[in-house]
């Protein structure tokens, strides 16, 4: 009888009212029945591919079906689309699986399309088409279309929705199990078969390798043996084996050590394993036996012992036979002044003299065992594992190896079985450091020689007796035509007798003399050379030779010039640059206490500059630069300093104007507007006719005591005078501009220290909705410096926006608010209201700043949508797709946003109802004067019937008076803050404020706090 099984059993709880699909339905589910069967029986008649096309056969035919009557009741309704789309999906399923027959195992594809047609079918019957068949009967009822629809969707909800899911979740797994259970009982039956043939095959492998099984019941009662135990032994089968017996044959000195051995097995269960020898009573002969056997435990809890036996008297005699040997070849190997090891094949020592193993500060017994690549390492031993290779193919081989700072001559050879296999090697190391080191020397005095460096050598005469190629190659000179010649034939007419005297003075003083000079060369002319000279003396220190090496640095003096030129002057207009006019403004600061003179430095910007960049390109900029400096250069004396210190900045000091100060001004002045005008002419830039000025910033010194520093500071500070004055004019230095960018200097380092040390705290105003009724808070921040007390954030804010600190302020800010949303959750009065915290354009144009308000979400546990971010207009407008996009990743956090001070910059409505946000913000500026002031009244009015119309919330601020409140209300303005209501105040004068409010039966009173 063949065995079958039913993966999806069919019922008429699957059929879905139409004949004709419930039809085929059920060939879906006979096509997966028999998969089934194959997959858990092995049935081999059934092809994978045959049934890949008997699935597709079946999608052709069934989906026409199914569309071709939802098309005729249903030709314009996107459902159809949806469950065509579905057909599509299932068809592009079935293909795949198909494509992966060829390499996906059978069984694994067969269990992946089971489950593939469970799922989809359970679904497919169960929801889309038992939907579309209700919805196909309503409208064949005679129902309307919407009627019919919401006819569908209500009889597949409730409780069939129910029961829907529960068999959905059920067949998700109901394939995959029952597969794997049928294959379970399949493969049970399977190893009960191998198991009975495994226990044939030990029987006969035991008679074959003539090991003998035994079995212990009792240590005073008798042993079950094997034949082959009897044999082993050399007793009769006829006898009854005992511990007794046992006894008896074994030779006295391993007597003791068996009982023992017996005894701790059966007691604590540890392995029983002794080697010992009997003298066999059959014939007498003594034979070494091995023993191993185990403690076994009986379900009624009785112990026994189990085991084998073996002969091993050969492996003994080999194993004597062995050490023997051993220990010959140890003596011959530890007495040799070579390093002897064996290795077998698998790289592992199996023999090690005491030479090889101190030569890695070990014991033989310490590198026993261990593989060559363990004993030297990884980086050592993927020098020499190619060798390895080599001779454990059957090849001798030899290299030298550095090894702890030893030189080493390896040698491999090969050792052989009866067979001709490889089975292992030979090591032997000889040291040859010695020679390594001699062959060194030898190879090093012949490379210097032969070095790029000129040399030669002469007597102590100073007659030449050998030079090298570099030495005619820079000098033009052969070694034949100058060997036996006098030193002095490279004198040259640039330098007297007198330098050359005292060359060799200092020669007969310290041994060594080097320097640069012009050499001679063999066509006449010089180059530049260095040249040293050495020494050498004999064992009684008289001078033997001198050695003379000329190196031609022609090219290095080339390469100075050009660092020369690279380190101090603008590689675009070849001007001094900032380093080089740093150093002579110090020296004309140093020169002055010596003259008396007054002196001026001139720091000059090209007004608009960037936009010629932008415009017309950097080549075009660098054009006007270089004309520039053309233009500059004709306007000062030959004294003065003209440099290009960076972009479009130029620094022209004056030297040595009046004593007079105030003549002194006037010659800068001249300087200046002679600069001015010429600048006012138009510039030549290839087609282009373009027009520029420049900000010149004046400052005069004749100070020795003053630094370049402050001069080039006050400078600058004169330069952004000429900017704010209207550009294309000259500033003279004004110290009250200087004390006002020290005191902002000042407030920044102070500002540094307060973020380091927490030195703020969030005031926090109450904003109240027409009820007045609290909705939530602004958080502002307050800097608590420790001298000044509390600084308002209108003080510190612009400078934290220049300085980037209002990164981590911004960061505080959010974790604080964070923190106090988390507080007032836990507490049913207070878990409705939002904090608004204040987003500067640095913070919120960071490139991980999402991530970093998710983050602060998270770690917080806060609800989002509590938090809201007030961005400003100038910050929307700048880079608005952007700021589009980062404000739609923050909205689908839950995050609300106010556009803060609406009215007062310039909104495009086209951005503005593209932005996800919640509120718009009326600025304080238009409520202060709202109730006289008619235009303030039109664009309040304006602000609330375009946020109306857009869908967002409005928020008055600065709303101070009864009289104000109520005017927005009446206009649909519900929401307020402002002093009518509280001022900021610290979190727990809030509080108190909150629970005040809450309490009260009337409205507040009118309040005129400023």
């Amino acid at each position: 009888m063949t065995e079958s099984i039913d993966i999806f059993p069919w019922d008429d709880n699957f059929c879905t009212g139409l004949v004709k699909i419930d039809h085929q339905h059920k060939k879906l589910v006979a096509i997966l029945n028999r998969l089934a069967n194959h997959a858990v029986f092995g049935q081999q008649q059934l092809q994978l591919k045959t049934v890949f096309k008997e699935l597709v056969e079946y999608t052709v035919y069934h989906f026409k079906t199914e569309e071709d009557i939802w098309h005729q009741y249903l030709s314009d309704d996107d459902t159809v689309i949806d469950h065509k789309l579905s057909h599509d999906n299932f068809i592009q399923q079935v293909l795949h699986l198909q494509a992966e027959l060829t390499s996906t195992p059978s069984d694994a594809l067969l269990e992946k399309t089971i489950a593939f047609l469970t799922q989809w079918l359970a679904s497919h019957i169960l929801e889309s088409d038992r939907y579309m068949v209700v919805y196909v009967l309503a409208l064949e009822s005679g129902m309307e279309k919407q009627a019919a629809r919401d006819f569908t969707k209500q009889k597949m909800q409730g409780s069939t929705r129910h029961l829907v899911k529960v068999i959905l979740s059920i067949y998700a797994s109901l394939s995959t199990n029952t597969l794997h259970l049928m294959r379970k009982t399949r493969l049970s039956n399977e190893i009960q078969q191998k198991l009975i043939l495994s226990e044939k095959r030990f029987e006969t492998a035991m008679y074959y390798a003539q090991v003998g099984h035994w079995d212990l019941t009792d240590l005073n009662g008798s042993i079950k043996w094997s034949p082959q135990m009897h044999s082993l032994m050399g007793i009769q089968k006829d006898t009854s084996p005992t511990l007794t017996l046992l006894s008896s044959i074994i030779l006295p000195k391993y007597r003791a050590n068996l009982m023992a051995s017996m005894q701790s097995c059966y007691d604590t269960g540890t392995e029983h394993h002794v080697q010992y020898q009997i003298t066999r009573p059959d014939n007498g002969q003594i034979r070494w036996v091995e023993c191993r056997g185990k403690r076994v435990v009986a379900d009624n809890g009785s112990f026994s012992i189990a085991g084998f036996a073996q002969d091993i008297t050969k492996f003994k005699q080999a194993e004597i036979k062995l050490i023997e040997q051993q220990q010959q070849l140890q003596f011959i190997s530890d007495n040799s002044p070579f390093y002897i090891a064996r290795c077998d094949d698998m790289q592992r020592y199996i023999y090690v003299s005491k030479p090889y193993s101190a030569l890695f500060g070990l014991q033989p017994e310490d590198i026993l065992d261990r593989t060559v690549k363990d004993t030297l390492g990884e980086i050592a031993y993927s020098e020499v594992s190619h060798h390895i290779d080599q001779v454990l193919s059957g090849i001798p081989t030899s290299y030298d190896l550095h090894l702890f700072s030893k030189e080493l001559l390896v040698q491999y050879v090969p050792e052989f079985d009866v067979d001709k296999n490889v089975v292992g090697f030979i090591a032997g190391i000889s040291d040859i450091t010695e020679r390594k080191q001699l062959e060194q020397k030898l190879s090093l005095a012949a490379k210097v020689f032969e070095s790029q460096e000129g040399i030669f050598i002469t007597d102590s005469n100073k007659i030449i007796l050998q030079s090298n190629t570099a030495f005619s190659n820079i000098t033009g000179y052969r070694e034949q035509d100058i060997i036996g010649k006098s030193l002095n034939l490279f004198n040259s007419d640039l330098y007297d007798e007198q330098f050359y005297n005292l060359i060799w003075d200092k020669l007969k003083r310290q041994d060594s003399w080097e320097g640069e000079m012009w050499h001679l060369h063999e066509n006449g002319s010089t180059f530049p050379a260095y040249v040293c000279i050495d020494v050498v003396r004999n064992d009684q220190h008289c001078i033997t030779n001198y050695i003379v090496t000329i190196n031609d640095i022609s090219i290095r003096k080339k390469n100075e010039q050009k660092i020369q030129q690279l380190a101090f002057y603008d590689h675009l207009t070849q001007l001094p640059n900032r380093r080089l006019l740093l150093d002579r403004l110090n020296r004309v600061i140093i020169s002055s206490k010596r003259l008396n003179k007054n002196n001026a430095l001139l720091f000059l910007d090209i007004d608009r500059f960037k936009m010629l960049n932008d415009t017309h390109g950097h080549d075009m900029g660098d054009l006007l630069l270089m004309s520039i400096a053309e233009r500059l250069s004709q306007c000062i004396r030959e004294e003065d300093t003209l440099s290009r210190i960076g972009g479009d900045e130029f620094v022209i000091i004056l030297e040595g104007l009046s004593e007079q100060s105030i003549t002194a001004a006037s010659q800068t002045t001249e300087v200046c507007h002679k600069i001015l005008a010429a600048m006012s002419d138009v510039f030549q830039l290839k087609n282009i006719q373009y027009n520029c000025s420049a900000s010149i910033g004046v400052v005069l010194f004749n100070d020795p005591l003053t630094t370049t520093s402050e001069i080039m500071k006050q400078a600058d500070i004169a330069m952004y005078q000429a900017k704010v004055a209207g550009r294309n004019t000259m500033c003279f230095f004004d110290p009250a501009m200087q004390e006002d960018i020290s005191n902002r200097a000042k407030l920044e380092i102070e500002l540094f220290d307060a973020v380091k040390h927490n030195h703020f705290q969030l005031f926090y105003q109450i904003q109240v909705n027409h009820l007045q009724q609290p909705v939530g808070a602004e958080a502002l921040i307050r800097w608590l410096h420790p001298q000044k007390g509390i600084i308002p954030p209108i003080e510190f804010i612009p400078s934290a926006e220049e300085s980037g600190l209002i990164i981590p302020l911004g960061q505080w800010i959010m974790d604080t608010a964070c923190q106090q949303l988390k507080q007032w959750r836990q507490n049913p009065t207070t878990q409705d209201l939002t904090i608004s915290i204040n987003v500067s354009a640095k913070q919120f144009r960071q490139s991980k700043f999402v991530e970093q308000v998710t983050d602060t979400i998270k770690r917080h546990g806060i609800n989002p949508a509590k938090l809201k971010m007030e961005l400003t207009e100038s910050l929307l407008l700048d880079d608005i797709n952007n700021t589009i996009t980062q404000m739609h990743a923050l909205g689908r956090l839950g995050i609300q946003f106010s556009l803060d001070d609406f009215g007062t910059g310039y909104s495009s409505l086209q951005y503005l109802k593209k932005l996800p946000l919640y509120q718009l913000k009326i600025d304080r500026s238009f409520i202060d004067e709202l109730l006289t002031d008619k235009s303030d009244q039109s664009i309040v009015k304006t602000i609330i019937s375009m946020a109306q119309s857009l869908g967002f919330s409005v928020i008055a601020e600065g709303v101070e008076t009864l009289d104000q409140q109520q005017f927005l209300q009446g206009e649909g303005c519900l929401n307020y803050q402002g002093y009518l209501f509280g001022k900021p105040i610290p979190i727990d004068e809030f509080e108190n404020l909150f629970d005040e409010m809450l309490g009260l039966d009337k409205p507040l009173k009118r309040s005129n706090q400023a």
